[in-house]
């Protein structure tokens, strides 16, 4: 018979006692860290006074009114772009969209196209909440529309036919 003799593992007793090693590197640590903070500082001021200096020189062209040419020529030609990309949108397939949901109990009262956002708004009338519901399922269905929600609705209880006002966003994401 052998014995076996009793063996102890114990992996997670501390160590109290401080290394010079770590104490030496923690102390070039801080030493590093209180050097990058100065040399930091020291570059945040320099910048901001060339900012002020900056600002100093430009002060005698924002007195006078002037606008740089080369800012106002980009305007220009942002605005211009925005235009032609609203005009190369391909509105027909949208309104076609919209003409092949139409029902004879749904009538449109307005539809607003937000063609930088590419969103439209439908703002429509149903006899009731059936057709609004029908409606909205026909538009789903539609391309390019994505996304068709109803925003909102209400009951026109002031009107003897009780019709539903309704309001329906969808999204379109059509290259031109």
């Amino acid at each position: 018979m052998s014995r076996h003799r009793h063996l102890e593992l114990d992996f997670a007793t501390r160590d109290n006692c401080v290394s010079w090693s770590g104490v030496v590197v923690l102390a070039l640590g801080a030493a590093a860290m209180v050097f990058a903070v100065a040399t930091f500082q020291k570059v945040q001021s320099n910048a901001a006074r060339l900012e002020a200096q900056l600002g100093q020189m430009r002060a005698p062209a924002r007195a006078v009114g002037a606008v740089p040419a080369g800012q106002a020529i980009g305007e220009s030609v942002q605005r211009a772009n925005a235009v032609a990309h609203q005009i190369a949108r391909r509105w027909d397939k949208i309104f076609l969209a919209i003409e092949s949901a139409s029902h004879r109990d749904v009538a449109l009262l307005a539809i607003e196209p937000e063609a930088r956002k590419g969103i439209v708004r439908i703002t429509a009338e149903a006899r009731n909440k059936g057709a609004m519901l029908r409606y909205v399922s026909r538009l789903q269905a539609a391309r390019p529309l994505e996304r068709v929600l109803l925003e909102s609705h209400e009951v026109r209880v002031q009107d003897t036919d009780r019709p539903v006002r309704f309001v329906v966003a969808g999204e379109w994401d059509e290259a031109p």
